[in-house]
This record gives C-alpha cells, structure tokens and sequence, in this order.
C-alpha cells in the first residue's frame, strides 16, 4: 500500500503540479539568482504538458495554471526583465539557452511594446500641456513680466539636475556662481543646490556654509518646505539616502508636506517598490489637491503611469512614516 501511495505522488501528473507550484511561488519575488532556472523551469513545464497530454492525459487544469502564469508574465514583465537585467538581461540569458523561442524568454520585447503604448499616449497629453504652457507663457511673458531674479534662478535651477545626471558637476558649480552672482535677491534653491554639488566636489567646509545660508533664508513657518526642496536636489542629484533623510525631516515637521510625501514615492520608484511608490504619490496628491495643484497633477500623472506599467514589487529601504 505505502508502495502504491509513493508511485502516485511521484508519478509524472504530480511532480508537474509540483513544478507548477514552484513556479507560482518563485515569481511573486523572483532574484538575479533564481531568473534563469525560473525559465528553464517554464519550459520543462510546458514540454511535460505537451508530453502527457500526448499520452492521453487530462491536464486541462494544469495547463490552465500554466497559460495564467504566463499571461501574468505578459502583463508584468518586469516581473522577469527586472532581476533578468542585473545578470546580463534576456537577450543574454536567450543565447546562454537556446533555442529560447517561447513567450517567457522574450518578455523585454512584450516591456518594450507597453512602452511604446504608453507612449503614446502620453503623446497626448503633453499636446494638451504644450498648449496650457505656451498661454501660460504668453500671459507671464507680455502680461505679466516675472521678476528678473525669478527668471535666473529658475532658469538654472532648470538646467542642474540634466548637469549632475550626466556628471558634469563642475559645470553646474559654474551655473550655480554665476547665477547667484547676477542675483539681486538670495535664492534659497540655490543655495541648496550650491551645498549638494560642492559636497560631491569634495569642498565640505563650503556646502556648509551654502546649506546654513539656504537654511537661513527660510521663513520658520516654512521650514517642512525646505526640507522638501533639500529632498528633491538631493534626489535630483542621485543621493538617495539624503533625500530619504530631508523627506522625514519634512513629515517630522508637518506630516501633511505634501512635496515630502512626491519625494518618498520618487525614492520608492526608484528602488522598484510600485505599491509603495503608488501609495505615496496618492497621499502626496491628496494633500497638494487644494492647496498645490500643480503637484497633485504631477503626482496623479506619475501614479498612473506607474499603475500601467505595473512593474514587479521590490524591498525598499524608504518607507512611509508610521500613522501616515
């Protein structure tokens, strides 16, 4: 008798039931580690499928499990091309298993096609806000002047993070000079970004005394503000751990800080945490509504763009703070 149990639970049917649950299991946190024998696994498990049936086996509902994995994998590629990406990518992993034709092996093509869709129709949208910006720009250029002071430090507060992004650091300690230099007001933004890029220059004596300058300039009843403004340079600037540091202090002050909370998801999204990315610029909509609605539009237009493309979820170091 415990002959026949044993050759029941070892017979083919059920060691592809097994195969199906490991592989239900392994992709709701699949690593670089696992990515590869993930597929292999995909594949041994439709080869035992097409094998069995052939025998004369009744498989519809695994082979029901099996197209539902797969059609969760088209949907969230990323799933795959995420941890696949830190061992060399699909196209490596294809070429180190041939012939690799089926659906889970070439799953960055599915990604790159959602955004190409996603693309498109964002293309929309900027049309709308290309049009909303040109009248804006008509009424601040020849019916309302901005302040010249405006003008410059927005002007270079514009063009710093696509400087730091691509390294060039000492042209962005050179925008930020001459800028404050025409300055006829002390801007705060400035100040800030003028301590983050000497600290990365290894001049730590004078990111000091930047950041006490910004720090100063800051009205006490805006201080949750300006650790807002330090978190999104930070942020800008690549320095994940500031930025977590300078969005708490905001929430630490006022836990309704809207930007702090847009700061968070961006850290969230960067690490790969969607749900937690998702949540934040919620709350970071939430409270802007009213009061900043340029912000509630840019964290609803970035929440949305995160719900459709869906990417897989990852552990984080940043996290909401608690009662939030």
């Amino acid at each position: 008798m415990a002959h026949s149990v044993r050759e029941q639970r070892d017979s083919p049917a059920n060691q592809l039931r097994a195969r199906l649950d490991e592989a239900e299991r392994a992709v709701l946190r699949l690593s670089a580690n696992q990515v590869e024998s993930f597929l292999i696994g995909l594949d041994t498990i439709a080869e035992r499928i097409q094998s069995l049936e052939a025998g004369g086996l009744d498989l519809r509902g695994e082979r029901t499990r099996q197209e539902s994995l797969v059609s969760r994998l088209e949907g969230e590629p990323r799933l795959v091309t995420a941890p696949a990406a830190q061992v060399g990518g699909l196209a490596h992993l294809r070429g180190q298993n041939p012939p690799a034709t089926d659906a889970w092996w070439h799953l960055d093509a599915v990604e790159a096609e959602q955004r190409k869709r996603l693309f498109r129709r964002l293309l929309t949208s900027v049309g709308v806000l290309v049009g909303l910006l040109l009248t804006a720009y008509i009424l601040l250029t020849y019916i309302f002047p901005p302040d010249p002071n405006a003008v410059l430090s927005s002007g270079a507060t514009g063009q710093l993070p696509d400087l730091v992004a691509r390294g060039e650091w000492e042209a962005a300690d050179r925008l930020i000079a001459e800028t404050l230099a025409q300055l006829t007001v002390e801007d705060v933004e400035l100040f800030i970004w003028q301590s983050v890029v000497a600290e990365h220059l290894g001049r730590q004596e004078e990111a000091d005394v930047a950041f006490a300058q910004a720090q100063a300039l800051a009205p006490p009843e805006r201080l949750a503000v300006f650790w807002s403004t330090v978190g999104n340079v930070r942020l800008a600037a690549g320095d994940m751990p500031g930025a977590l540091v300078a969005a708490n202090t905001a929430l630490a002050i006022d836990p309704d800080e809207a930007q702090a909370y847009f700061v968070l998801a961006s850290l969230f999204e960067s690490e790969g945490d969607v749900s937690g990315a998702i949540d934040a610029f919620e709350k970071a909509f939430e409270l802007a509504a009213e009061n900043n609605p340029q912000l509630a539009v840019i964290a609803r237009v970035r929440m949305g763009m995160l719900m459709q493309s869906a990417p897989s979820v990852a552990p984080v170091t940043a996290t909401l703070p608690s009662g939030q």
